[in-house]
């Protein structure tokens, strides 16, 4: 009996000291202690405060979260059998980081272009072709000291004009180059930026676009043919030069007659 008190007060000494860990008392111990510095070790509501790393938990702690001399948060996680005081967000093991979601990428929104995917012309200058598609060519047939005998002739156009099934054909070619929506030939003119009538190229696809029928005042196929008829009408009568003529429809038909001074 006497060596059996010497050793409970030998226990009771280095628990008190911190050396020694009572894992069975621990468990068992009610709300409010523990097996370490009884003084400090508390709850709080749910909370534990200067709970020790790694110690065992009681059983009113189980899955609670407590905080360590240090500051450092914990949580009493089941390990094997027993309860412990665990880093928090672990469960039974070291603490483990958090998965990084991949952050979306924005979708990129769709550029407008006047210039669809796949068309070689811009409709951007619509009622005018594409410059750089159809910048205008001239027959060299016909010059100023010519067009007694070409232009002015009466039949002259006519006579010089591309079969029909030449400019079809190149039609169907340039409404796709353009990119235009709307498939159907019968809704585009193939026509020749420097008209006949002022001596443009005859087959050049740089003189001939198709030039839409459906548009709105002021843009259509008839007011450039009246603008044409203008223009052709001041060149064989002596009041415009020809090469001033052909560069002012090339450039923009519907100021050509102001341009001229006309």
């Amino acid at each position: 009996m006497r060596v059996r008190s010497l050793l409970i007060a030998l226990c009771a000494v280095l628990a008190s000291a911190g050396l020694l860990v009572l894992p069975f008392a621990a468990e068992a111990a009610p709300t409010g202690t523990s097996s370490a510095s009884a003084g400090c070790y508390h709850q709080v509501g749910d909370h534990w405060e200067c709970v020790t790393p790694g110690a065992f938990c009681p059983a009113a702690a189980h899955g609670r979260n407590g905080t360590s001399e240090d500051g450092d948060s914990y949580r009493c996680v089941q390990d094997g059998s027993y309860w412990r005081w665990k880093p928090a967000g672990s469960s039974g093991g070291a603490a483990q980081e958090p998965t990084a979601k991949p952050t979306p990428k924005p979708t990129p929104k769709p550029t407008p272009t006047a210039k669809p995917a796949g068309s070689k012309c811009s409709q951007k200058y619509l009622p005018l072709p594409d410059p750089k598609c159809q910048p205008g060519t001239r027959d060299p047939a016909v010059t100023q000291e010519t067009i007694k005998s070409t232009i002015c002739t009466p039949g002259y156009s006519r006579k010089v004009a591309p079969p029909a099934s030449y400019a079809a054909a190149l039609r169907v070619t340039q409404i796709a180059q353009y990119g235009y929506a709307d498939r159907k030939p019968s809704h585009y003119k193939e026509d020749h930026l420097i008209p006949l009538s002022l001596g443009g190229s005859p087959k050049s696809a740089k003189n001939l676009w198709p030039q839409p029928v459906l548009a709105g005042k002021g843009k259509t196929p008839a007011d450039k043919d009246a603008v044409e008829l203008t223009l052709w009408r001041a060149v064989c009568h002596g009041e415009v030069p020809l090469a001033k003529a052909q560069q002012a429809i090339a450039k923009n038909w519907r100021t050509a007659v102001r341009r001229l001074g006309l």
